[in-house]
C-alpha cells in the first residue's frame, strides 16, 4: 500500500472516529437522556412526566439520573400528581439496556416533593387492577422536605427513608413532619414496617 493510500485510510479512520464520538456525546446530553427516561417511566407510569430544569447524567459505576422542576400529572388533568425541585433515578444498566420497563431500579431521591392527595386518588383509580409490580429499589427512597397536599389538610417538611424496597421483602421505613389541620399543628416522628409490600 503506498504512502499516500494509508494516509487516507487513517485520515477516514480518524473521521470515522470522531464522528462516532461526536455522536455519542450528542446522543447523551442530559437534556435528551433525561426527556427519554422520563417519558419511558411516564408510558410505564400512566402519567406525562417533565422535567424544566438543567438535569445531569453520568454513566461511570452506576448510571445516574438528576433531573429539575419535575412534573407529573395524568394526561389531561390540571393538577400534578407531582411536582419536585430534583429527582434523583439510580438505576442499573441492565435496566437501561431494557429501555426502562423492568423495575428494577438502585435509588431514588426527591428533593422538595409536593403531592397532592387528590389527583393521585385520581390517578391510581385509573389504574387497570393488579397493574404492574412493585419496583425494586437496592438503596431505597429518600425523600427531603416533601410535602402532602389534602383537602383541608397537608403534611409539611415530609423526610422519609426507606433503606430497602422489594416484592417479596419486608419494607422498614422512617418518616417525621408536620400535620396541619386548620389552627391544629402536629408533629409526627415514626418507624414504619410492612411484612408484604407487594
Amino acid at each position: 500500500m503506498s504512502r499516500r493510500r494509508r494516509l487516507l485510510a487513517a485520515a477516514i479512520a480518524a473521521a470515522v472516529v470522531l464522528a462516532s464520538l461526536l455522536a455519542l456525546r450528542t446522543a447523551l446530553q442530559p437534556a435528551r437522556v433525561t426527556a427519554f427516561a422520563l417519558d419511558a417511566a411516564g408510558r410505564a407510569l400512566g402519567l406525562e412526566i417533565t422535567a424544566t430544569g438543567i438535569g445531569e447524567v453520568r454513566l461511570r459505576g452506576t448510571p445516574t439520573l438528576v433531573a429539575r422542576e419535575v412534573v407529573a400529572r395524568q394526561p389531561g388533568a390540571a393538577t400534578p400528581v407531582l411536582r419536585a425541585d430534583r429527582l434523583l433515578l439510580s438505576l442499573p444498566w441492565s435496566t437501561l439496556r431494557d429501555r426502562v420497563r423492568t423495575s428494577d431500579f438502585v435509588r431514588v431521591e426527591l428533593d422538595a416533593p409536593v403531592l397532592d392527595a387528590a389527583a393521585l386518588s385520581a390517578w391510581l383509580a385509573s389504574r387497570p387492577p393488579g397493574d404492574g409490580t412493585l419496583p425494586r429499589l437496592r438503596d431505597g427512597i429518600h425523600v427531603r422536605n416533601g410535602r402532602i397536599d389534602g383537602d383541608g389538610w397537608r403534611v409539611e417538611a415530609l423526610a422519609l427513608e426507606v433503606p430497602l424496597l422489594a416484592p417479596a421483602t419486608r419494607v422498614r421505613a422512617s418518616a417525621r413532619g408536620t400535620f396541619v389541620r386548620g389552627t391544629l399543628r402536629a408533629p409526627f416522628d415514626l418507624a414504619l414496617a410492612a411484612t408484604r409490600p407487594a
